[in-house]
Parts: structure tokens; sequence; C-alpha cells
């Protein structure tokens, strides 16, 4: 791979100002030895229509596939904040998921059509500055952390509330700016197990937890204090001897509906898949203002292939109705917990889910909301995955600028921040130490430092058998993010030659059982392999026995002091496992098979770490502090290399080609500079060689990316407003033409008048003025034409034309 690979996403600043990106250029660009002529550069212009991102199952032609996203995102909560109440003028709709032990944490998720989604914040950065949350002291957070988030939208403020299973309870957060605000957080202080925070008709707040029993508390008017208890509104065993009741009975979501409370809780019954429940009451808190009767009806309304827990989501429909779908999940480890958007169809006040009560796995249904053409390939192309540079270009969001008060200056030091802003597709493995990760002391690369020794005194705090951590999970600043499936490649560089005796550092497909391939340095010699943890799980470990390499997977470096590794997840083969394949490479280009693939990765059922897999870049130290890695990118494809196929630049030089096609002055300055910024990092690389697809692929998904947002900030060239005339006359019997256009715009133009006998030019024409031309034919006849007009201006800094036409008839002088 070439050097251009470094700055495959660097925004820079346009060399200059050009209305156009020419073909030759482009043409150029596409690099030396590729035979792309003019005609093929515009064909693959023509052909761009670039495919869904990696965590979108959007088809493009109205219909998407279940689940959605293709990735761990459990526990949903959706809010919609209508078109009236927000400055974009349509509903947007907002999404929030567990996120547990990972930092930052409560991913803000934002969408237009409730299919394609797009991170656009976190509630916070760290849940806790306590050691188990920054896996410090012995103590972790694995499997436990922030649970179960209920996002709300009332009288212009946002709130989210929470549980955390050990860091004190739940929680309440609140902002005004759900996309770049602050939030200020108020803790309860008591457990509130899968909360739903509800606003009643009146404005009261309530909170609604429980498992097995559905209980709640109100709050007071500032939501800052619980001031009312009212337990067990209602319970599994009020239905007892239903076919749709059983384990779980948990994650109640409360709605009012048309004069009802309505409640979906996730239910398990005994030799039956996960499954909805909806329950619904005329009063909110049942037996509480009821004289001790329940009030509430349960129905099971969706027993499908295990979609579950989730929420309601409504739909503005044209003449002021409100259509409700269902947001629920499904348990598609080891990816994780994937959402899927369920239509539903309502009668008597009751849904049926799907195609009456079916779900398929990866069935289609239409989109519920549809955009424009231009804005739906925008939408497509918007992930919660990502290739990265590690430019620290990402922008400055307020949960960076999160404020903690301690006493002990080593926490101070190592929450501070340190100038660097990850893309939000990123997460920590517990929270970092901010002093020993950096995207500023080498520009391009992330660096990681230990700056502590793995000790093997660590347990699992959420397990009664207290099983140990493997070195690995004790590893802090472990940096990651979610897999998606069914097929996944993630490529980096390394640079390995800051690393110190017995430090580990690689590339991990991980959760309580993982798969690595790492570089270990010891006795001054760095060695290349790949470790796989599977099931079992040992209660008590010899952590350095079991993160020893694969026979037949090692590879001694020598002197290199950078290698190329990729991960390459297939989670098809079969469905239900994770298998990995390893690769390395010492140029980019010419890459080998470490061993054969390694699994398989499996749900744990102690629920440890109790979310999907993720990939995570990693450096651990077992003998001194101090050493470092250097990660110079993070490379993306759904490309396997044991599919076999060739590399494919197709995508790509449709993308470029498409490019050259656009002209600057059709959109805002700051978005055009974007994607030149992606564009001259797409040709530099398409310019040199290729080593795997994902060199192909992360450069086109940034610069499809970019060109599809400009496809919906295109601004409509104005148009200079003229009053143009043409005439046929004969004087002295020869036969004249007559042109004139009047300005009718408020400021001067330049005016040029174009006939077949002749074209004239007339500058500054003042508003109001005439530019005026008689043509002459020469003949005493002039037949039947056209004349054109073309009127040029500034406008608001954009260089305006407009060509207005008229045709006259002919004229022929008598004599």
């Amino acid at each position: 791979m070439s050097s251009a690979l470094k700055r495959l996403f660097t925004p820079r600043k346009p060399a200059g100002r050009r209305r156009t990106i020419s073909l030759a250029t482009v043409c150029a660009l596409l690099g030396a030895g590729v035979a792309t002529t003019g005609g093929a550069a515009h064909a693959a212009a023509d052909e761009w229509s670039p495919r869904p991102a990696y965590t979108s199952t959007d088809r493009g032609d109205g219909r998407y596939s279940v689940p959605l996203l293709r990735a761990d995102v459990p526990d949903i909560g959706v809010e919609r904040v209508p078109a009236a109440e927000n400055d974009e003028g349509r509903d947007i709709y907002y999404m929030i998921s567990t996120t547990m032990h990972l930092s930052p944490g409560a991913p803000i998720m934002k969408s237009y059509d409730l299919v394609n989604w797009e991170i656009v914040n976190y509630v916070f950065d760290r849940a806790s500055i306590g050691d188990s949350f920054s896996l410090r002291n012995g103590q972790n957070s694995y499997g436990q952390g922030q649970w179960a988030s209920s996002l709300r939208y009332h009288d212009g403020m946002f709130y989210v509330a929470f549980n955390t299973n050990n860091l004190g309870g739940a929680y309440i957060y609140r902002t005004d700016d759900i996309e770049n605000g602050a939030w200020q957080r108020t803790a309860l202080g008591r457990g509130l197990h899968d909360p739903s925070l509800f606003f009643d008709h009146d404005g009261t707040p309530y909170i609604f937890y429980g498992n097995g029993t559905i209980s709640a508390v109100r709050l007071n008017a500032g939501l800052t204090a619980v001031v009312q208890d009212y337990p067990n509104v209602f319970s599994a065993n009020d239905y007892a001897g239903q076919p749709f009741i059983g384990g779980l009975f948990e994650g109640a979501q409360f709605y009012y509906i048309d004069g009802h409370y309505y409640v979906v809780v996730i239910t398990w019954p005994a030799g039956q898949g996960r499954q909805v429940v909806m329950l619904r009451s005329p009063e909110l808190l049942g037996r509480h203002t009821s004289g001790g009767v329940n009030t509430y009806e349960a129905r099971g309304v969706l027993n499908s292939n295990g979609f579950a827990q989730g929420s309601l989501v409504p739909i503005a429909r044209d003449g002021g109705g409100t259509d409700w779908h269902g947001m629920f999940f499904r348990d598609t480890f080891p990816i994780g917990r994937i959402p899927a958007l369920i239509p539903a169809t309502w009668r008597d006040g009751w849904p049926t889910f799907g195609n009456n009560g079916s779900v398929p796995v990866e069935g289609l249904f239409d989109k519920p909301i549809r955009l424009s053409p231009e804005q739906e390939r925008y939408e497509r192309q918007k992930s919660i995955v990502s290739s990265d540079d590690f430019a620290n270009d990402a922008p400055h969001k307020a949960y960076l600028d999160e404020e903690w008060t301690t006493s002990d200056p080593a926490i101070a030091a190592e929450i501070a921040p340190n100038g660097s802003r990850l893309d939000m597709t990123w997460e920590w493995n517990h929270a970092p130490d901010n002093r020993y990760w950096s995207l500023t002391d080498r520009a391009g690369w992330l660096r990681l430092t230990n700056g502590k020794v793995v000790t093997g005194n660590y347990v699992y705090t959420k397990l009664s058998n207290r099983a140990e951590l493997a070195w690995f999970e004790e590893a802090r600043n472990t940096l990651s993010q979610r897999t998606f499936g069914p097929r996944q490649s993630a490529e980096t560089k390394m640079d390995i030659s800051g690393m110190r005796d017995g430090d580990v550092a690689g590339l991990a497909a991980y959760n309580r059982g993982f798969s690595y391939v790492a570089v270990k340095r010891s006795g001054g010699t760095n060695t290349l392999g790949v470790v796989n943890r599977g099931q079992p799980f040992a209660v008590n470990l010899d952590q350095a026995t079991l993160e020893n390499f694969l026979p037949g997977t090692t590879v001694d470096l020598g002197a290199a002091t950078e290698v190329h590794v990729k991960a390459d997840l297939d989670f098809a083969s079969p469905t239900g496992q994770l298998w990995t394949t390893f690769h390395y490479s010492l140029d980019g280009l010419t890459w080998t098979q470490l061993g054969n693939r390694v699994g398989p990765q499996t749900l744990d059922g102690s629920l440890a770490h109790f979310m999907g897999h993720r990939v995570g870049l990693f450096n651990y130290a077992t003998g001194s502090t101090g050493g470092h890695v250097d990660f110079d990118h993070y490379l993306l494809s759904d490309t396997l290399t044991s599919q076999g196929r060739p590399l494919d630049t197709g995508e790509l030089d449709a993308a470029i080609a498409y490019a050259g096609t656009l002209d600057e002055a059709d959109y805002p300055a700051d978005a055009w500079a974007a994607m030149r910024a992606a564009l001259t990092a797409a040709t530099a690389a398409r310019a040199g060689q290729f080593g795997t697809q994902n060199q192909i692929d992360a450069p086109e998904r940034a610069l499809s990316y970019q060109l599809a947002r400009l496809g919906v900030l295109r601004t409509e060239t104005p148009e200079l407003p003229v009053t143009v005339t043409a005439q046929a006359r004969c004087v002295a019997g020869t036969a004249y033409l007559a042109v004139q256009a009047r300005n009718d715009h408020d400021a001067p133009v330049d005016i040029t008048l174009e006939s077949t006998y002749g074209t004239r030019s007339v500058r500054q024409v003042a508003p109001g003025g005439n530019a005026y031309q008689q043509f002459t034919t020469r003949t005493g006849a002039a037949a039947a034409g056209t004349a054109t007009v073309r009127v040029s201006a500034t406008v608001a800094g954009r260089d305006v034309t407009t060509v207005r036409t008229t045709d006259y008839p002919a004229n022929t002088c008598g004599g």
C-alpha cells in the first residue's frame, strides 16, 4: 500500500478555488498504469450508486431488512422530536443503548427514517471515576456499569434515566441540546432496575422499574429526587397461566396512546423464545388508584424469532394521525443484541407486529418514512462503525469536558483531557487513563503506552464464583468498536519500535472469549502470533499459559519495526459462532495467513461481559511500564481473504469519477472542502498499490459519504431575471433581426445577445437598462428561428449565468 493511505481521511483545504474537477484531472488521479479513458471515467461517474454502510440494511428500493444495524445495540430506547419542536422542521428520532463498562457510554444515535442511524453524542465520558469503572486497584465493571437507558423529551429538555449495578444505583441526566450539549447528572441514590422514565399527560414524572414485578416511583418536579413509591403496579404473577408469561418480565417501557397507558415488556416463557408482552390500562398506577384492583390487561403481541425488548415508536401521518411501530432487539450472539424496526397493524387498540405476527430474520419491510432520493442515499451512508486514520480531527463534544471532583492527584491526572479526539464510533474498554494514550504524541497515529503492569489479581465481581480475569481483560486503555455481521475484516499497522520486554500489543476480536493477533517482546526479540481463548472458562487461571501463542502461528519479526495485521471475522460459518482468521504483512502488500482460523467464540452463558464481541486495539505490559505501540490506521471491509475474491476498485473508481462531474459553486464551502479532502486521499491511494480490499474500501467509504452529503446540501443556482424579445424587421428591403434584453435584476449584469446572424456582448447593464442589437441578414428575408440571451452576474459570492431563449417568426421584405 502506498504512503497515501496515511492521508486516507485527513481533512485539508483545497489548493485553490476551482469551479469543477476536470475530467482530465480525474483520469490522471485514477493512477498510473490504469487504462481509464475519458469515456470510462464518464461511465464510472454515471454508475456511481454507493452501496449502504456496513451497519445499514436499507435496500435502496424503499425496503429494509431486519434486524437493523448488524451490530450490538441492546436495550434500545427511542424518542421522537416532532418537526414543530426542532430547528430542522421535520421529525427527528434519537435512540439510546446500553454500553455497560464502555467509555464513553450511553450513545445517542440519530435518524430521520428509523432505519439508518449514526452516533451524534454520548451522555457521559465516564460513568464514574472510581476504581471499578476504571479497571483500577483490582476492580472492574465487566457486565455491569450502565444498563437499559430510558430516553425522553419533555418541554424542550432531554432526559436519560439508567441504572448501574455497581456504581450507586440509578441516575438521571439532562440537557437541552442532545447532539452537542453538556449533560447534567443527578444521582437518585437507589437502584431502579431497567427504568422507564415517563411523563404523564399532566407533566408528572415517574420512573417504572423492576424484574418480575413492575413498580414505580414519582419524582419531584425538578427530577432530582424520589418523593413517593408505588410498589407492585403489576407483576407476572397477575397473569399466571397465560402462555406468554415466563421469565424475565422486565425492560418495561410506558406510553400514553389514545386514552390508555401502554407498556411493552420482554418475557421468556419456558420452552419458548423471548417475546413481547403488551399491557394497557386506563389508570397509570393501576391498583394504586383503583382500590387495589389490577387494571392492566395483558396480551402476547410478538412471538417470532426472539425479537423482544425495546420501544414503541410514533410515526406521524398525513392528516395528523400517528402510527406506532416497534423497535425490539434480537439476541444474535456473538455479534450481540441487534434491534429491528417492526411495523404494526392496530385493531381494537392492540397491535399485530410484522406479517400477521411473523418477523422473519432477514425479512423485508417497507420503510415507514420516505425521504428525497438524495436524502435517502445520504442516510444509507451513515454507520455506527468506521475506518479511521487517527488524524485527531473529530469534532469536540461537550462530554469530553465532563467535570469531576477528586482529592487524589493521580486520578486528577488520569482523567484530565489530553487534547486528543477520537471518532464517536470508538469506545474504551472501561474508562481510560488519559496519560497513556494520545493522538498528538505522533501526528496521525494512535499511541498506546503501558502505564501499569498486569497482575493476574482481577476477578469478575459480578460472578458469584469470582472467576479470574485474563491479562488481556485486565489491560487498561484497550480501544474498541462494535463488530458487524455477517462478515467483517479489520486491518491496522503497528509501529513496534517502542515496545519493551514483556509487552504484548495487537488486534483482538474479544469478549470473555477472545482471539487476537499480537506482537510479544521477550529478550529483545519481537514475535508475532495468535492467541485464542474459548469455552469452557476456568475459574482459576494461569494467565501466562492462557495467552500463549498457538502452535503454527508464530513469526520471528527480526529487525522489523512495523507490521501490518488483519483480522477476518466470520459470523456466518456457522451462524451463532465467530471464527477469526489472522494475516500479517511487512509491507502492506504481500500477506501471509497465520495458522488456521480460530474459534469458535460463542455466547458466554455467565454473561460476564454481556455484550457482543468487539474489535480492539490493545497494548499491555507483563514486565515494566513505559513501552508504547503506535497504530497507524484502522481499515474496515466486509470482504474476507478466505472468500478468494480479486481486489475490486470499481466502487472507488466510480466515486472518484463522479466527483469529477460536480461544480463547486453548487455546494457550501465547508462541505466541498471535506469532499475534496476525501477525494485527495482516495485518488492518492488509487495511484498506489493495494494489498487488501480494506485498503480500497476505506477510502471509497469515506469519499462516498462526503459525496452523498453534498447531494443533500446542493444549493439551487439563483436565476437572474431578464425580459427578452426578438423580432424580424425590414429596413429598406433588407431583413434585420432585432434582439433586446432588459435587466430586471437589482444590480448590474453582463448580457450577451446571440443569433444566427451574430453575437454582441454588453457589460454592466444597469438595473432596468437594456442591451439591444439589430443583426442584419444581408438578404431580403429572415427565416424563423431562436435568439439566445446569456445574463451573468455575481450573486452572494457565486458566479451565476442565466440563459433565456425566445423564438421569432419568419419575415420576408416585399418588393
